[in-house]
């Protein structure tokens, strides 16, 4: 059996975008690379757009990327690569907008704990949940810990090692920011993986945050792709060292707009778009069906949503769990106002609990645009601009209806939240409201284990022939979903051609920890 030589992409989003990038990098000049996508644009749910006379920009997907861990590196270094540097702009760890978080509960704003000593102090004296949580901070230690790799839902998890309240208080106002998903149907083990890790190595969460090290739970290839990237990008990562987020001057768009600008310069890929996949043929070679041609590949890489894979494979049933975990739908609400001091309050923003009573229209949070990055407007700090999220899992009894609120509801429901919660009466100057359908996964409980036997069902039945990629799979941040590309691109091209590559070999590993 041969390498594979002629690939095809499915699905031109990040995780897409980035598997092309790096087979175009390392693969032989002789492979051919195919990046087919259904709609008329590449980069999925990152949207970055600038309405108006005055080009405010609004972003509408993911709007800022954090430079940590391996995730963060891998992105770092692709940055430095597509010359993206100077359009850089950066919150260091100073700044108000990584200082200053929020939360609403029960009926006003609460500043969290952040890194100033006595601002902390009184943030906990001033109320009341957070001042329960510190004994269940000082307990956790001695509370036995669960082994075996069992796994549960986030609020067992949290309620289980420290208390109810900060479970339903802080860490679900966290999961409303990141996965706008349910605390009590998704898996630790699949979205808090680092505090999951840390109770099965050492025991506890506190006695594993203070004994371990950020190297702890990376295998052998990150290691060596870490020491790579650092080696290679050293006076970038001593201008990074003291950030807290970054974006760009045009907004995340600009990576993977950088991403299919660079592929289009190379001889040995395709771009496609408004090629919808209809359906997939294994036989000699993939063929790979689509609403325009049909293509050939020795092998295919799906950066498709999973339940999408699931309808385009030629059986049903000889891949299993494909459909198993939904994905939620999230309404944006970009708002721009003609002034620059209409926040009562400076940072980043504030989420809400799911334990918040009184949230009719189903907020998620609010981002305060103009105080996270204030320089990608001009002139800048002249403008205010907020985004408010709504709906995530509390739209799931709506989702397969396709009834969701009409756009006029939702900005006028956001303006209506606004007056209440920060005092803002002004009238916004623009506004952008879009509702991004099934844009995040959710890893319910037993996530894993279900990636696991699809693991094992890939091998046996597409060997070689198909590998997986993506937001369905082991992360949906773009640090996640970049990083993973890069891994599979990379095992794909090291292995020997009867090693079978999937894009879940994390499975087989012994020490399956990651951070």
């Amino acid at each position: 059996m041969s390498k594979p030589n002629n690939f095809v992409i499915l699905g031109g989003g990040i995780s897409g975008l980035s598997a092309a990038w790096y087979l175009s990098r390392y693969a032989p000049s002789t492979s051919k690379i195919i990046v087919l996508e259904g709609s008329s644009r590449f980069g999925g749910w990152i949207k970055s757009k600038r309405i108006g006379k005055h080009k405010i920009l609004f972003e509408q997907g993911p709007r800022t990327l954090r430079p940590n861990g391996i995730g963060g590196s891998v992105v770092l270094d692709m940055v430095n690569k597509l010359n993206l540097i100077p359009s850089l702009h950066a919150v260091t760890k100073g700044d108000d907008a990584a200082k200053n978080r929020f939360i609403y509960y029960p009926d006003k704003i609460v500043k969290l704990p952040g890194t100033s000593l006595l601002s902390s102090m009184k943030s906990v004296f001033m109320n009341n949940f957070l001042l329960k949580s510190i004994p269940s901070i000082l307990f956790e230690p001695f509370i036995k810990p669960a082994r075996n790799y069992h796994d549960e839902t986030i609020h067992e998890f949290i309620s289980r090692r420290f208390n109810k309240s900060m479970s339903d208080i802080l860490i679900s106002a966290l999961v409303h920011g990141i996965y706008a998903g349910d605390i009590n149907k998704l898996s630790v083990r699949s979205t808090f993986t680092s505090l999951y890790n840390l109770e099965q190595n050492y025991g506890s969460v506190i006695k594993g945050l203070l004994m371990s090290n950020k190297e702890d739970f990376l295998s052998q290839q990150d290691k060596y792709l870490l020491k790579m990237i650092n080696d290679e990008n050293k006076e970038l990562l001593e201008i990074i060292k003291n950030v807290s987020l970054y974006s760009f001057k045009d907004g995340i768009e600009q990576l993977s707009s950088a991403i299919v600008n660079d592929l289009k310069n190379k001889d040995n890929v395709q771009l496609k778009t408004n090629n919808q996949v209809t359906k997939l043929e294994f036989r000699g070679n993939v063929k790979i069906f689509t609403n325009e041609a049909v293509y050939e590949a020795d092998h295919v890489i799906s950066a498709l949503p999973s339940r999408i894979l699931y309808y385009i494979l030629p059986e049903k049933n000889v891949l299993p769990h494909l459909d198993y975990n939904p994905s939620v739908s999230v309404a944006t609400i970009n708002l721009a106002y003609d002034h620059p001091k209409v926040l009562p309050i400076k940072g980043f923003g504030y989420l809400i609990p799911q334990s918040t009573p009184h949230n009719p229209y189903h907020v998620l949070g609010v981002v305060f645009d103009s105080n996270a990055m204030p320089l990608q407007d001009e002139p800048p700090r002249t403008y205010t601009k907020l985004t408010m999220m709504m709906g995530g899992h509390y739209f799931n009894s709506i989702s397969e209806k396709d009834d969701f609120p009409k756009n006029e509801i939702l900005l006028q429901q956001s303006i209506e939240i606004l007056e209440k919660h920060l005092g803002i009466y002004s009238t916004p100057l623009y506004y952008l409201v879009d509702i991004q359908k099934n844009c995040i996964p959710q890893y319910y409980v037993g996530h894993y284990s279900r990636l696991k036997e699809l693991h094992y069902a890939i091998k046996k039945h597409y060997a070689n022939q198909l590998s997986v990629t993506g937001a369905s799979y082991w992360g949906i941040s773009i640090n996640d979903c970049v990083l993973n590309s890069a891994r599979l691109v990379l095992n794909i091209l090291a292995n020997s051609p009867n090693d079978v590559v999937t894009g879940l070999e994390k499975v087989e590993i012994q020490n399956e920890h990651y951070l």
